[in-house]
């Protein structure tokens, strides 16, 4: 009696719905394909950036970057906003069963992106046939990079209403956008290996890559985080109320106080800085703030206290130190590339005007809150900025 109700029920299993969520990540590893392999390669080729030559191949192998990507990205946000009143727990097999799916779909996306990537040796040929198959291409690109904006939209604004720090974490994704975007666009970043800068478009589109892929997914874990941590001071103006404007004093005569302690050991600066300066230097503030002490110093705190079932002063200190360490990598190119006489300038210029900094900064991110030490971090740069 059991065995005809088992294979009754089995087709039942195979057939039913993915929802939006299992949606959300068919079509996202499918427009992430189109898009890299196809509509970049063709706006690359068009503007005369690539060569046509081995254009299937590059097609082909950007398409598969690209459907990665696309799929890893729409995975996450799809259980991130999936239906209301769904839980995680019955998500994930409709996950399982969005990956069957995504095989014949990323079939089609492949043909659709070889298709759009030819465009360039089409309007060549001038031949009626591949003509066509260049403007279906680009139709059904469209048709598919669209259905999967309208479902990306909808999951969003699921993720976006259950995410109970949404206020504050806008807030700071859009702001650290913002500050990346400055940054890059004041010394576009070059390309490893090529020693080529990027241009300005490709400036604001690596910032925009990172708010997706880094930020506003590390943000959106340390606030969850910060509410778990079991000291008063972390948190405070964030996810905890007790925010203090004589905290950010505090913060400002800190960071006064440690660039005056760094001014004999840094590099020339800017002989009349203007207000573009300034600005970047509050942007450079506000990322190192959110990446290094807001999401490192929280992250790795959390971890030993989870793990390693540390103190909590301990967690701190290592936390701290892991940020400052990490500061001091990130600092260490540009140190080098400022040219000090010997390798005794660039040591004296990470410690002083990075390791001493970094660890004034946490200890003000564990004590004060985040807003004390983004006082602290800009205040720092801003008189480092106008002194030297």
């Amino acid at each position: 009696m059991n065995a005809p109700k088992t294979q009754h029920r089995e087709p039942r299993i195979l057939l039913r719905g993915i929802g939006l969520h299992g949606r959300v990540a068919v079509l996202g590893s499918m427009a992430g394909g189109i898009a890299l392999g196809g509509v970049f390669l063709a706006a690359m080729t068009l503007m005369g950036r690539l060569s046509a030559h081995a254009l299937f191949l590059d097609a082909t192998t950007l398409f598969l970057i690209g459907a990665f990507a696309g799929g890893v990205h729409g995975i996450v946000l799809g259980l991130l906003g999936r239906p209301e009143g769904l839980s995680l727990r019955s998500a994930v097999p409709d996950m399982g069963r969005a990956m069957l799916y995504t095989i014949p779909a990323l079939a089609v996306a492949w043909l659709i992106a070889v298709w759009v990537a030819m465009t360039v040796p089409a309007s060549y040929l001038g031949r009626p046939g591949p003509l066509v198959g260049v403007t279906a291409g680009w139709m059904a690109a469209v048709l598919v990079m669209g259905v999967a904006a309208v479902h990306t939209w909808k999951a969003v604004g699921n993720a976006f209403a259950r995410w109970p720090e949404r206020r504050v974490g806008t807030a700071l994704v859009a702001g650290t956008v913002v500050a990346l975007s400055l940054i890059f666009l004041a010394d576009r970043p070059e390309i490893w290996g090529v020693r080529l800068r990027i241009s300005e478009t490709a400036a604001i589109l690596l910032a925009a890559i990172l708010a997706v892929w880094v930020v506003g997914p590390s943000v959106t874990l340390a606030l969850r985080l910060l509410d778990r941590l079991p000291f008063p001071g972390v948190g405070v103006g964030l996810v905890r109320p007790g925010w203090k404007g004589g905290d950010v004093v505090v913060g400002a005569v800190t960071g006064l106080v440690v660039a005056l302690m760094a001014v004999p050991f840094v590099g020339p600066g800017v002989s009349h800085p203007g207000a573009g300066a300034v600005v970047v230097e509050v942007a450079q503030a506000l990322v190192d703030e959110v990446l290094l002490r807001l999401v490192l110093v929280t992250g790795v705190a959390w971890l030993f206290l989870r793990w390693h079932r540390v103190q909590g002063g301990e967690a701190a200190v290592v936390a701290v130190l892991v940020a400052t360490a990490s500061q001091v990598a990130l600092y260490t190119p540009g140190a080098l590339a400022v040219g000090f006489p010997d390798w005794t300038g660039t040591v004296a210029f990470l410690l002083a005007g990075v390791a001493v900094p970094a660890v004034a900064f946490g200890v003000l991110f564990w004590k004060k809150g985040f807003g004390a030490a983004l006082a602290a971090d800009a205040t720092a740069l801003l008189a480092l900025l106008l002194i030297t």
